[in-house]
């Protein structure tokens, strides 16, 4: 495979084009034709199982109507005057044999001979309790029925309803029988027992078939086999079976068939409508056949395609491959045409606009080296050992807490809070709620300083406070509020500190009354401090603007970083706008890639 491989490469383009081209369109083809067949196989196979199950349904409404023709006789005779009369009669004026036309037994025979039939019947007989007995049947000599005491058992278990008796081992007749009693009393008098031809049902069975080996069974609601070859794992699936109708994959043997079934409510009865595979697929013979025709004028029209297609684009990419190679060569002027709207004309465009990302990119590296100097910064202030200092501060702490100076042990407290997150490493993302405190840490020694000149105002959603962000970009901002908004008036001011959340962004607001800025002064604010032309506190403030600016850009892009709104006499808001994180720790690892990078 790895040898195929390596002399693919090697071969030239328009070659490769002609048979990758051929290759795709061939799988394209492949893979709709097997979707078409597939989905042609679908409908076809609903469609005869629709069908199937309408002959079934059909065959199964056939067989109540049938039995409930049957039905309908036995209530007949159980209901004719006649034979109530008979059946009450006393044992010995019952069955009294006369030539009379009128005579009772005369007339039950004619009732009897109106309801039978030789074609759906093998015999009719009627038991009376006082011993009356009248049998009907083209047979010379009567049936004998095994176990007949079984019969009228169950029929009086039925209490009036007719039962069905299928004896597996009586090939010829299917027994029903019926409790006939008294219209008046309700007292049981006797029974009608027809006996039901099996050829008869046969025949109808045999009247529907769904190809060579498809057939129809019947089974009874004691899942015995009433008519049809029924093996005994379907017996054993049917069972399983709870619906009214469906349908199911059975195999036996060799063969396999789908089996459709529906059960009726009238007679308790399953229809099983067995359809062969092979009748099934016979359809598909010719969508197969048509699919077949498909792929071999895919190919051939896919070959040709391909090879004018390669042909079209081997001009062109010759002239784009020596544009590239001037490229390469130095040539920084080159350009493409990009009149095109193919891939060879967008691949143009990705050339031209390679070559301004060149640039870009450039002056993103010229960026980074701020982010380079803070890093620096940072190194030599890890070069310090703050535990002199710290230890210092603390010493002062503790005698302040000695002489009860409450007020000096706070601002000791804050200062060494300050200290210690300015010049520590081992945190550069903090939570919002960390920063906050640094800032109100800041304030804190700022009001002792300034006594009343100025009050601050909260307005946090604490919802954000586990919100991550850079380390010490609030406490900046609150800083040049301070000292040049808020120091050079003489009047009380008031410092608002705010954070909300607006849709998939944050902004963190800080807002003073003071002396406010020009317009001039806002542009300025934001572009990089140059040393020589203004003083040191202004180089500062800019630098520390600047530098948060910066920093917000490079960790969330240019859509975020400070948005300053001033007027002169009217104070100063200056809003830090950073992204909605969902997950805060992604902020650490979008950090640790940028310093990777």
């Amino acid at each position: 495979m790895i040898s195929i491989l390596k002399k693919f490469r090697d071969f030239n383009i328009r070659t490769k084009l002609i048979i990758g081209f051929s290759f795709i369109l061939l799988l394209l083809v492949l893979i709709l034709v097997v979707a078409f067949y597939t989905y042609s196989a679908k409908i076809i196979l609903k469609h005869s199982l629709e069908q199937t199950r309408e002959t079934v349904e059909q065959f199964s409404n056939s067989l109540d109507s049938y039995m409930t023709l049957m039905s309908n006789k036995m209530e007949v005779l159980a209901d004719s005057p006649t034979i109530q009369e008979e059946l009450n009669t006393p044992p010995n004026e019952a069955n009294i044999e006369s030539d009379s036309f009128y005579s009772r037994n005369k007339q039950i025979r004619r009732i009897m001979l109106q309801a039978y039939s030789s074609i759906t019947m093998n015999d009719m007989e009627l038991y009376g309790a006082n011993g009356t007995s009248y049998y009907l049947s083209l047979w010379s000599d009567k049936h004998e029925i095994p176990n007949e005491d079984i019969l009228f058992a169950k029929a009086d278990l039925a209490k009036g309803k007719w039962v069905l008796i299928n004896d597996q081992n009586d090939e010829d007749t299917l027994q029903i029988i019926k409790l006939v009693k008294d219209l008046q009393t309700y007292k049981p008098i006797g029974y009608i027992r027809i006996g039901l031809k099996r050829s008869y049902i046969e025949k109808m069975t045999s009247n529907i078939s769904f190809g060579n080996d498809g057939s129809i069974a019947i089974l009874d609601a004691n899942m015995e086999r009433i008519s049809g070859v029924v093996g005994e794992s379907l017996i054993t699936k049917m069972s399983g079976e709870t619906s009214s109708q469906g349908n199911f994959l059975y195999e036996e043997g060799s063969s396999e068939c789908t089996v459709v079934y529906t059960h009726s409510n009238i007679t308790g009865w399953d229809t099983v409508g067995f359809i062969p595979l092979e009748y099934i697929k016979k359809d598909l013979a010719g969508i197969r056949n048509l699919a077949v025709v498909l792929i071999v004028f895919a190919i051939i029209i896919g070959i040709s395609v391909s090879i004018a297609i390669a042909q079209s684009l081997v001009s062109s990419l010759e002239n784009t491959a020596n544009a590239l190679e001037r490229f390469a060569q130095g040539d920084f002027e080159v350009r493409l045409c990009e009149n095109r709207a193919d891939e060879i004309g967008k691949m143009n465009r990705v050339f031209n606009k390679a070559i301004k990302d060149i640039n870009e990119l450039m002056q993103k590296v010229t960026q980074g080296e701020i982010l380079n100097k803070e890093m620096e910064f940072k190194t030599l202030q890890s070069q310090m050992n703050p535990h002199f200092l710290y230890n210092t501060l603390d010493t002062i702490n503790w005698m302040a807490f000695k002489e009860k100076q409450i007020e000096i042990c706070n601002l000791v407290t804050a200062i060494s809070n300050l200290i210690r997150a300015s010049i520590s490493n081992k945190q550069s993302i903090i939570t919002l709620e960390q920063e906050l405190n640094y800032v109100k840490d800041y304030l804190y020694i700022q009001h002792v300083r300034y006594k009343d000149r100025f009050d601050t105002i909260y307005d946090i959603d604490d919802s954000l406070l586990n919100q991550t962000v850079p380390k010490l970009i609030v406490q900046p901002i609150v800083e040049n509020a301070i000292i040049h908004g808020i120091e050079n008036t003489q009047s009380k001011n008031f410092l608002y500190i705010s954070v909300k959340r607006e849709n998939e962004s944050i902004d963190i607001i800080v807002k003073d009354t003071g002396i406010g800025m020009s317009e001039e002064k806002i542009s300025e604010l934001l572009k990089e401090p140059i040393t020589a032309e203004t003083g040191e506190s202004e180089v500062h403030t800019n630098l520390g603007l600047y530098a948060v600016h910066k920093r917000l850009k490079f960790m969330y892009g240019d859509s975020y970083g400070l948005i300053i709104r001033s007027k002169e006499g009217e104070g100063t808001t200056v809003i830090l706008h950073i992204p909605y994180i969902q997950e805060p720790q992604k902020l650490y690892k979008q950090f640790n890639d940028l310093l990777r990078n």
